[in-house]
């Protein structure tokens, strides 16, 4: 026999009771029906204790839909999508505003909070306006999203410091302080810059391409005048876009021209920067151009001799003049082959 379930009711047999065989039990005679008595049997019991309930209307069965409406939603269900047309226009409005909103204003508080009040206006802005959280669907956004956290950073490195704090609120109002709290800020803009570009090459050297990608970006946007910064970024962007495939009939490719522009901006500055030279060497040969690579990894190799992937260009290069019959298998040699052979 099955356990009662919850929705089955459970009977119990009341044992009848014992009659002495072939004894007659006497029946007292039927009571004529009478109005009084009639009234009387019909009449309501009088309750026992207190004052009677009165009577429960019968429970309302749910429907099924009404059930599945009010149900808790699973665990670890994705939220409802947002609204990325509103998101883009935020992001693009607040890059437009930010740069020239002093730090209270950044952080959204007022002078005279206290430093927790800082700190918890920091950790909310951070955690809405940090890069990774930004939706695949605007992707081409991270970069002003990066630059929006970036000067949220500044001005809670300078506002949750209680000394520096002191000093620029001062400059606020004192234009000569004012002056000094500028340049103050242009340092600790520097230093930040400089702390995420050191993560950025840490993060190429475990090839975790995307967190360098982001860290390098950071690090131009807060000092873009800075040409290791821009260097390393068009060196990073090259790495994610991957090997050219769209090759014209000249055997040239246009897969990385813009990042080309980038180090051709950066020579134009410095044109003895070894490390943008041999960049866009390995650029300008996996596009065909490799006329134009070897004297970059000429360049290179003259101005850092223990540049071992610049100087093995070179003389691939000069072994293929020598072997003019012999085809150039385009296999990526040196650095920029090791990682695109990944």
């Amino acid at each position: 026999m099955f356990p009662p379930s919850d929705h089955t009711p459970i009977f119990h047999e009341v044992p009848r009771a014992k009659t002495a065989p072939n004894v007659a039990i006497a029946t007292a005679p039927p009571v004529p029906k009478t109005e009084a008595a009639e009234a009387v049997r019909r009449a309501p019991a009088a309750p026992t204790h207190g004052t009677a309930e009165p009577p429960r209307a019968p429970a309302t069965p749910i429907p099924p839909a009404a059930k599945q409406a009010v149900a808790p939603s699973p665990a670890g269900a994705k939220p409802a999508p947002q609204d990325h047309a509103a998101r883009r226009a935020e992001i693009q409005a607040r890059v437009s505003t930010i740069e020239d909103e002093n730090y209270f204003e950044v952080l959204g508080i007022q002078k005279e909070v206290t430093g927790e009040e800082v700190r918890n206006a920091y950790f909310g802005l951070a955690k809405r306006w940090h890069p990774d959280r930004t939706p695949p669907e605007l992707s081409d956004l991270k970069p002003l999203v990066a630059r929006v956290f970036a000067r949220i950073g500044e001005a809670y490195s300078v506002l949750g410091d209680a000394e520096k704090r002191g000093t620029y609120v001062a400059s606020l109002t004192n234009p000569t302080r004012a002056r000094g709290a500028a340049e103050e800020e242009k340092v600790v803009r520097a230093v930040n810059a400089a702390l995420e570009f050191q993560k950025a090459e840490a993060l190429l050297r475990k090839n975790d391409l995307d967190g360098a990608e982001r860290h390098v970006r950071l690090a131009a946007d807060a000092d873009p005048g800075q040409p290791e910064y821009t260097t390393l970024l068009a060196w990073v962007t090259a790495l994610k876009r991957g090997e050219p495939k769209d090759f014209n009939a000249a055997g040239h490719s246009q897969h990385y021209d813009d990042l080309i522009g980038m180090l051709d901006e950066v020579l134009r500055g410095d044109p003895r920067y070894e490390r943008a030279l041999f960049y866009r060497g390995t650029l300008l040969k996996r596009v065909g151009r490799e006329d134009k690579a070897i004297r970059d990894f000429r360049l290179a190799a003259e101005l850092n001799p223990k540049n071992i992937d610049a100087a093995r260009e070179v003389r691939l290069w000069e072994k293929r003049k020598r072997d003019k019959g012999e085809k150039d298998d385009g296999g990526g040699h040196g650095l920029f082959g090791k990682w695109f052979k990944r």
